[in-house]
């Protein structure tokens, strides 16, 4: 792990810490947290503040009276959306890749939004926590832009590589630097001081076995990154071949059937993720 912290002190200019995002997180574990103390912690960030009221106002969600604050725009669509809200516009600012490395940060960005889409409807059906899995999903690939910052156009080189041979990039990974994005990810994640099973997560998300009392979230992470990926290509038949997507569904308990019934989660709510993937 040394070599993983040598390279985020080395890195000019990290990713932002979603500051914002774990408070909310914690308050909603909390039953009796209420609109007004949720409005409280997002009114920290006047920008962020900004943001969810233009989109609550939208055409998406407007209603006959417009809201004026986040406590109003929390009672029109809920906590659990206005959470997506706050996931996504502070997770977004994490997402900046430079041109030159040869990596598209807006479908890195896409990706990682349907992730966590796909984490979410995993949660809710096996009663795991949906905004902690959320979280992890939003943020399991966030190694990958360390890795651009750190390596530039070599990482971008290293994943096409890995696309046009059909080898896992965390294989490529592990041999050109040693430690693969996922286990960059974590690290940066525990530099943001994020919860334990949030950065276990993310850093077992290709090996939830070995995330020992996190393993399930992690499997969670696997499964809504597979499902990611084969609603971004269809034709890809991951569910039958992928070994570690099988072992990964036999820790969550749930079957091919369920990943069709997330697909089709997925299709019903495409248009609020992708209004989502806009607000970046």
């Amino acid at each position: 792990m040394e070599a993983i912290y040598k390279l985020l002190r080395e890195i000019k200019v990290l990713p932002p810490a979603p500051q914002v995002l774990p408070k909310v997180l914690d308050a909603l574990h909390h039953e009796q947290t209420t609109l007004e103390e949720v409005g409280e912690i997002i009114a920290l960030d006047p920008a962020l503040t900004a943001k969810l009221l233009h989109f609550c106002n939208s055409v998406y969600f407007a209603g006959r009276e417009p809201v004026a604050n986040v406590p109003e725009a929390i009672g029109r669509v809920g906590f659990q959306t206005i959470f997506s809200l706050v996931s996504a516009v502070t997770g977004s600012n994490s997402f900046t890749l430079p041109a030159t490395a040869g990596v598209d940060g807006a479908q890195l960005w896409t990706h990682s939004l349907s992730t966590a889409f796909g984490c979410k409807f995993i949660a809710e059906d096996i009663g795991e926590d949906s905004n902690m899995l959320f979280t992890a999903g939003l943020l399991h690939d966030i190694g990958r832009v360390v890795l651009v910052q750190a390596k530039g156009a070599d990482y971008g080189q290293l994943l096409a590589t890995a696309a046009s041979t059909g080898v896992s990039p965390t294989e490529d990974e592990k041999s050109a630097y040693g430690f693969t994005h996922a286990e960059v990810g974590a690290c940066l994640m525990e530099n943001w001081k994020l919860p334990v099973p949030l950065v276990q997560s993310v850093r077992f998300h290709h090996q939830p076995e070995a995330a020992g009392a996190d393993k399930k979230t992690a499997a969670g992470v696997c499964v809504g990154n597979a499902l990611a990926h084969m609603f971004e290509h269809p034709a890809d038949n991951l569910a039958d071949t992928n070994a570690e997507l099988q072992a990964a569904m036999g820790l969550l308990g749930i079957g091919n059937r369920h990943l069709e019934l997330y697909d089709e989660q997925m299709q019903e709510n495409w248009e609020f993720v992708n209004t989502l993937i806009q607000l970046r």
